[in-house]
């Protein structure tokens, strides 16, 4: 998402505002989509913009300060002056809003013991506030134990998911993760066992955070010491989450956490609000936040590659940054739960960061490059659905040599049949010109057979990939002829001049021209061998005679193909199949899914400073 708002604009929604004409406007660090802005003047202020033309966060932070500026005393917040909307440079209204610049200090973590219990107490009047009217309004946070457990491990498998479709297999950090999971479950259910009766909804924070904490530099019995800013993730819901989450933002020590819990819990009292529950819900929640709070990052970085979550910076930056943050959060995690998850010692954030990768970035970091990419290697190593997972990632197209010259030998039958009884031949370059003039293309897709191919605007697939043994000798013999090859080479580059493209099969680095990567896939024996008993159907034709079948009709009928003939075909096709390129770069496939094959081609794409230790980058799944 780009920044349209630029600080003069930001100026001018301010100048009604202040007393006065702005003297500066000064760009705080955004968070997400949400930027502030300190607008100097008189009366100085804080503008919040969301950059989101369809986010609501700026409307929630506003109906907070506004009950919050009534509901307690002093107020927790800013006074609130307008809630409105601008115009970005693009023309687009955005929701913005602006409050009194507090004059102060944030706080930061570790936190100090000195300022502990005051912010106990700032959160207790946060969470004392009788709030009735914000009921419908603002989002409804988390009351039970065990369904904030199932949201953690919700976000578990689908950063775990994620990863699987970026070609990064189970190692050493999923299996942390997961076994941390499946201990603290045993103790959330007897946990939320013991918290069934009904609690108070209750107006939180929502994220709630030392950094979200000013400290004025002014006090008065109207003035809190302590304010609170960036209510954008408010939700009406438990407070022991919302204390919880804080101290593990806040990384306070033992003695730390005994004044801010005793702080809170006798403001809650004086302010009537005293919960007899508080303190075992507050431990309960505090050990989940542990581990929710990586994995809530974990989950937001799965957002953000699959385009979910806009962000304000690059992708691939705002990635990496919550790759490193998220490092520390399970380090922080496998420490504190180090009881549960059976470690004696603290783990180190270098542990962490060699257990395994956060996320692939991979085909973001080439995002806008084009190459030329040829895949060639041993038979049934899933050539086809690694170079279809290639174009995907990597937007190219996509061309496979079997399906191309099948297709060829399709037109050149058609067009002999066009022409009468004559039966001339077509010139390759001609046939080869009538193929694409007819609108041929091949779309790589996530499921077999990992292509569609259209023709005049009709999906010829299942006709190429028909038995037709006259048709596979004619496409065959279309291969062979190095007149047809260098008509398409020249076809190739003539359209799609500019553009990325990604050949797999034979005679993919011949049809290519220059600037080739060219790169074989090596595979597992045993894998292959999977594969072409897959493939029996395709291959049956070609491993046995018609006196074979006729001889053994229950296997082949079937379309199944014993190990034994699928391996004395797989040698056959072994000394048959020609040598890889002299400059191709070997790929070990083994027995991973095609998108770790492909991951493997994308690192070799990276420049060299950005392949980082091919230990971690490149690392076999467990």
């Amino acid at each position: 998402m780009k920044q349209a708002v630029t600080a003069e604009i930001v100026a001018e929604a301010a100048r009604p505002l202040i007393d006065g004409t702005p003297t500066g406007v000064v760009e705080l660090m955004p968070r997400g989509t949400l930027r502030s802005f300190m607008v100097q003047g008189p009366s100085p202020l804080t503008i919040r913009v969301d950059e989101d033309p369809a986010g609501r966060r700026v409307d929630v932070e506003a109906r907070a300060f506004v009950a919050l500026q009534t509901a307690t005393d002093p107020p927790v917040v800013p006074v609130l002056r307008t809630r409105h909307v601008l115009f970005g440079k693009d023309g687009i209204e955005r929701r913005f809003l602006a409050y009194d610049w507090v004059d102060g200090k944030v706080l930061s973590a570790p936190m100090p013991r000195a300022r502990a219990a005051d912010v106990g107490r700032l959160f207790a009047r946060l969470h004392g506030a009788r709030v009735m009217d914000l009921w419908g309004r603002v989002p409804e946070g988390r009351l039970s134990l065990l369904d904030a457990y199932k949201k953690t491990v919700e976000e578990l498998r689908s950063w775990i998911a994620l990863r699987e479709q970026d070609g990064l297999g189970h190692d050493l950090l999923t299996l942390c993760l997961s076994d941390l999971s499946r201990a603290l479950r045993a103790v959330v259910v007897a946990q939320d066992n013991g918290f069934r009766t009904r609690r108070r909804r209750v107006l939180c924070h929502g994220d709630a955070d030392p950094a979200y904490v000013v400290v004025r530099k002014e006090r008065g019995p109207l003035m809190a010491p302590l304010t609170l800013v960036g209510l954008d993730r408010a939700v009406l819901g438990d407070a022991a989450f919302d204390v919880a989450s804080f101290t593990v933002a806040a990384a306070l020590d033992d003695d730390a956490e005994d004044d801010f819990i005793a702080a809170y819990t006798d403001t809650s009292a004086s302010l009537d609000r005293k919960d007899g529950r508080f303190i075992q819900r507050y431990f309960a929640c505090k050990t989940l936040e542990l581990l929710a709070r990586p994995i809530g990052r974990l989950e937001r970085i799965s957002r953000i590659k699959r385009g979910v979550e806009p962000v304000l910076d690059d992708a691939v930056t705002a990635l990496e940054r919550e790759s490193e943050a998220a490092i520390v959060d399970v380090a922080n995690a496998l420490t504190s739960l180090k009881d549960l998850a059976g470690r004696a010692r603290p783990t180190t954030v270098a542990e962490v960061r060699a257990m395994g990768r956060i996320v692939a970035i991979e085909d973001l970091v080439l995002a806008g490059r084009t190459f030329r990419i040829a895949l060639t290697g041993e038979p049934y190593t899933g050539k086809t659905e690694v170079g279809a997972v290639l174009a995907r990632r990597l937007d190219h197209a996509f061309l496979s040599m079997t399906t191309l010259s099948r297709a060829l030998a399709l037109v050149a039958h058609e067009e002999k049949l066009e022409m009468g009884a004559t039966g001339r031949e077509v010139g390759p370059r001609a046939l080869v010109r009538a193929l694409f003039e007819r609108g041929f293309s091949m779309e790589p897709l996530s499921s077999p057979p990992f292509y569609r191919i259209t023709l005049d605007d009709v999906d010829i697939t299942d006709r190429l990939r028909s038995p037709d043994r006259e048709l596979k000798i004619r496409a065959g013999a279309i291969l062979d002829d190095e007149a047809i090859r260098a008509a398409l080479k020249d076809e190739l580059e003539r359209r799609f001049a500019g553009k990325g493209l990604i050949v797999e099969g034979l005679f993919a680095e011949s049809v290519l021209g220059s600037r080739v990567r060219s790169f074989h896939l090596t595979g597992d024996a045993a894998g292959r061998q999977a594969r072409l008993m897959a493939h029996r159907a395709d291959v049956r034709d070609q491993a046995f005679s018609e006196d074979a079948r006729r001889q053994d009709p229950g296997s082949s009928s079937a379309g199944d193909v014993s190990e034994a003939e699928a391996a004395a075909l797989l040698a056959r096709l072994d000394t048959e199949a020609p040598k890889a390129p002299a400059d191709a770069i070997h790929v070990d496939v083994g027995s991973r899914p095609a998108a770790a094959a492909a991951l493997a081609v994308l690192l070799h794409l990276l420049p060299a400073s950005r392949r980082g230790a091919p230990d971690l980058s490149n690392r076999a799944p467990l």
